[in-house]
């Protein structure tokens, strides 16, 4: 395993080397290897979101050991070249054209939209397979692409509906600014009028804010009785709902909903965010057998150093598994034959039930709400069921990058 980060050039300049010079010639993965595969892993091990990207690269550790345990893939070793995004997109891509150059047979990958945005056209040049190990807010598609995490799509009506049953009714929306924070707000302003809601404010706050006082007199004024919090990064989520918390916001409101305050970033928030809502297709609180034993696992991998995983680092435990089993049925590292065959196979040893990703490259997840405690967990308090992604490409699109 090798680990690495390049951070000496601005996003700008990088994306005008990649689009003057190109990545990679597309044949890279045009030669098959005939034992063994390389991924190279990608995740935010510095930065605001290093926590999750810690969490997300032991569930891979743990998954490449299972595989290796299980006589690995083509007869080979299955090894892991690890990136550090630094939460950046700007790192991210030049990690990506490095990891593209040493010819990676696979890309997985846990990062922001932002990045996943920055670094795609990398693996779509080289005709590299991509799977995202991460939830996200859906509508991506692209022939070298699948996403092994939930989409918000999947959730956000039934869980609205959810908290309009605690009888609140007015929402104020305040979220990181970026992508994914102001996608799920519009998606979150659509469903809500049909719901009975009425959306009161909204606010936008970048990464690593660290005085939320002025939002906090927003929502207290506007006269919400909901507030929906897309936050994401850990820095963020503690300062946040820490101030909310001595504040007296908290109690003052109804119902407190998260989309992005997963188990791992829960852990660090604390009692602060004791009675919010939650909504995951993965909770670490789940007592399934799977889950015990995928638990269980990383326990005895990490010991004291384990990270508590959640939403956004158990999918590349997933994704590790699916492109495993995809290599395996192809018989193959080659693109088309791979990305194929992850629409055909199932990982059954996920902790979240059995995987199945589909050729309109999501998959269906069964999709639960929980309720934070005084202790820093989760308590899961409804089941919405599986809930089936809505179609997100429309043509699917083709297994691999049209040849040249």
């Amino acid at each position: 395993m090798q680990l690495f980060a390049v951070r000496e050039y601005a996003f700008s300049l990088a994306l005008l080397a990649a689009s003057a010079i190109g990545v990679c010639a597309w044949n890279t993965q045009a030669q098959s290897k005939e034992k063994g595969a390389t991924v190279g892993f990608v995740a935010e091990f510095s930065g605001n979101i290093s926590l999750i990207g810690e969490a997300g690269m032991q569930s891979a550790q743990l998954a490449v050991d299972e595989v290796n345990a299980a006589g690995g893939v083509l007869g080979g070793k299955l090894e892991l070249k690890v990136g550090d995004d630094a939460s950046d997109p700007g790192t991210a891509l030049q990690v990506w054209e490095k990891l593209a150059a040493e010819k990676v047979d696979a890309f997985i990958f846990r990062e922001t939209s932002a990045a996943r945005v920055a670094v795609l056209p990398v693996a779509e040049k080289a005709n590299i397979p991509a799977i995202y190990a991460n939830a996200y807010e859906g509508g991506d598609c692209r022939p070298v692409l699948y996403t092994a995490g939930e989409i918000e799509p999947q959730k956000v009506a039934p869980y609205l509906k959810f908290l309009k049953s605690k009888g609140a009714s007015k929402i104020f929306i305040v979220g990181s600014d970026i992508n994914w924070g102001r996608i799920v707000a519009d998606m979150v302003k659509k469903a809500a009028p049909e719901l009975g809601f009425t959306i009161l404010g909204e606010e936008f706050t970048p990464y690593n804010t660290t005085d939320y006082s002025p939002v906090i007199t927003k929502i207290r004024n506007s006269g919400a009785d909901v507030l929906i919090s897309a936050l994401g990064g850990t820095p963020d989520n503690v300062a946040f709902f820490k101030q909310a918390r001595s504040s007296g916001l908290m109690q003052s409101l109804k119902v407190v909903g998260n989309l992005a305050l997963d188990d791992t970033t829960l852990q660090a928030v604390g009692s602060a965010a004791k009675g919010s809502y939650m909504v995951a297709s993965y909770f670490t609180s789940d007592s399934s057998q799977a889950n015990q034993k995928y638990l269980s696992a990383l326990k005895a991998k990490f010991g004291n150093d384990m990270k508590v995983p959640g939403i956004y680092s158990e999918p590349a435990y997933d994704s590790v598994h699916l492109y495993a089993l995809a290599v395996n049925k192809a018989g193959t590292t080659e693109t088309s034959a791979v990305l194929k065959a992850l629409s055909e196979v199932v990982f059954e040893g996920s902790p979240k039930g059995a995987i199945r990703l589909t050729p309109d490259r999501h998959a269906a997840m069964p999709i639960y709400i929980a309720q934070a405690t005084q202790e820093g967990t989760y308590k899961v308090v409804e089941s919405l069921g599986v809930q089936q992604p809505p179609k997100q490409c429309d043509p699917q699109p083709s297994f691999g990058m049209p040849k040249k």
